[in-house]
């Protein structure tokens, strides 16, 4: 299933929690019924096509990602208690490699393919989609799907689309450009890890939370299944968007970061204030 093709239209994060919702909430439910709740004929001519196909579209996608089971026509989900659960399950479910799941599990490969590629690039540069994306990858078709891809990043706390007052003089306005942000998604892996959980109030090496992110976040360079054909440059000189989600969390008092004499491992993280890298060899987990 294609999830950054607009045609027949869109469905995003936002549509995909509630139809999920609908389904935890009434189980039971056929996807007519679904559809009659979520988008009522009443009221469907408004939306994106006309016949609410955005919301047939995100169950398909809910059930290509094993969210919700159906039998006999049926659907039926597992709890959760918001949605901000939800979408940590949801991104769970997309950036992880494709056998992590059952057989029934249809992954979401132009999505996490788009990811794998932004997370390799630098922050310090808005994205423009004819300048800087279609001349380098193939990992998005056309600039419709570029379109699509951006919200998508900016719910899974993987990106930022860049103001139209901070796009430039003579440049494109509307949030058209999107920087590699990964800072959201970092945060909530360590807060609410699918893994063992990081330990708290004590220096760990940066290495360990490298590689606590990377099986949590498997997208992130560096891990064996964030490659696709096509992809090019060095995982380990791929990390700028990762020193900043880590620079973020140290901000937000998430965590601190340190350098000790005759370390055992270092990160360079790159800073943008004056130019020159900071290195850090130990973290500590506050909250």
């Amino acid at each position: 299933m294609e999830y950054l093709n607009p045609s027949p239209a869109s469905f995003l994060p936002q549509v995909m929690w509630l139809t999920y919702r609908t389904v935890m909430e009434r189980p039971g439910l056929g996807a007519d019924d679904i559809l009659e709740l979520l988008a009522p004929a009443a009221m469907r001519q408004r939306t994106p096509r006309g016949d609410g196909v955005h919301v047939q579209r995100a169950l398909d996608a809910l059930r290509h990602l094993s969210l919700v089971r159906s039998e006999d026509g049926r659907f039926t989900a597992d709890r959760v208690t918001n949605a901000a659960a939800f979408l940590r399950v949801l991104r769970h479910r997309v950036v992880s490699p494709p056998d992590t799941f059952g057989p029934e599990f249809d992954a979401p490969d132009d999505l996490r393919r788009g990811l794998i590629w932004l997370l390799r690039q630098s922050p310090t540069k808005p994205l423009d989609f004819d300048l800087d994306v279609r001349p380098v990858t193939t990992a998005f078709t056309n600039d419709t799907r570029w379109n699509t891809f951006r919200p998508w990043c900016e719910v899974l706390g993987f990106g930022q689309v860049v103001l139209g007052v901070l796009a430039g003089p003579g440049q494109k306005q509307g949030g058209g450009k999107l920087i590699p942000n990964p800072t959201g998604a970092v945060i909530d892996a360590i807060r609410e890890p699918f893994g063992d959980p990081l330990p708290r109030d004590e220096q760990i090496p940066i290495t360990q939370l490298v590689a606590f992110l990377r099986a949590e976040i498997p997208v992130l360079p560096g891990h064996p299944s964030a490659t696709y054909d096509g992809l090019t440059g060095e995982a380990d000189e791929a990390l700028r968007a990762l020193g900043l989600a880590l620079t973020s969390a140290e901000e937000r008092q998430i965590l601190d970061m340190t350098y000790q004499s005759d370390p055992s491992s270092v990160m360079a993280l790159h800073d943008a204030h004056d130019g020159r890298p900071r290195y850090v060899s130990t973290v500590t987990i506050r909250m």
